[in-house]
């Protein structure tokens, strides 16, 4: 019995590996991201429950030079990686906390629509840090916000603004878009067309590939 149930490998939220990084970063990143578990699930769709979020896989490493990102998000068979560069955690912990909270609303964004999809993963990722930061004290939330936002590339600040605004124009208005997205509620024409009219600018979207995909379970760590 104890070797059937020792076959199966049990992950609980937040799994993270890691290597090429600091294990009290990689340690304070488990932590704050358990303490986060209930906010992250107020901002899914009722389906996405517990059992979903405690498959999500998080990968710490050093990204080579030449890509263009700090985070990405894939699915290789059936397992799901939400994958953070371990310079940025290293140097601006708060924006790799971000990034990997981003990584983790795509596991249950719906949108179909690229941009839609980025503005509504910005909006958890920043919700989320917002609330985590509320009992050190205004000033310090919004200190940091601003320098996770300074740190983030241009493009990404302009999908957090397009969020913002949605949200001061109507309570909860992702969240209601995302569910209306997840159910076939809303054509990906008119979902394109309520984002893209918010855009003050043309947005260079970035082409994010992977050049070279990484091993994500031999030779890491767990914290």
């Amino acid at each position: 019995m104890h070797k059937y149930l020792n076959s199966f490998m049990i992950l609980m939220f937040p799994e993270i590996k890691f290597k090429d990084c600091d294990h009290r970063i990689a340690k304070k990143l488990k932590n704050d991201l358990l303490s986060l578990k209930e906010p992250i699930l107020d901002y899914s769709p009722l389906d996405f429950n517990k059992g979903k979020l405690d498959r999500i896989r998080v990968r710490v490493f050093k990204f080579p030079r030449k890509e263009t990102c700090n985070e990405f998000f894939i699915i290789i068979g059936n397992k799901k990686y939400v994958c953070i560069n371990s310079s940025l955690l290293k140097n601006r912990y708060y924006s790799g906390l971000q990034h990997a909270l981003h990584g983790i609303a795509h596991h249950f964004s719906h949108f179909r629509n690229e941009i839609s999809d980025e503005v509504f993963c910005e909006f958890v990722s920043y919700s989320v840090l917002k609330e985590m930061l509320e009992n050190k004290g205004k000033k310090f939330q919004r200190r940091i916000i601003r320098s996770v936002m300074r740190s983030s590339p241009k493009e990404y600040n302009i999908y957090y603004r397009i969020a913002r605004k949605l949200d001061e124009k109507e309570e909860d208005a992702l969240l209601k878009l995302n569910f209306q997205a997840k159910n076939r509620k809303i054509s990906k024409v008119k979902e394109k067309k309520i984002f893209s009219r918010l855009l003050k600018t043309k947005i260079h979207q970035y082409d994010y590939v992977i050049k070279e995909m990484p091993e994500l379970e031999n030779g890491f760590r767990k914290v």
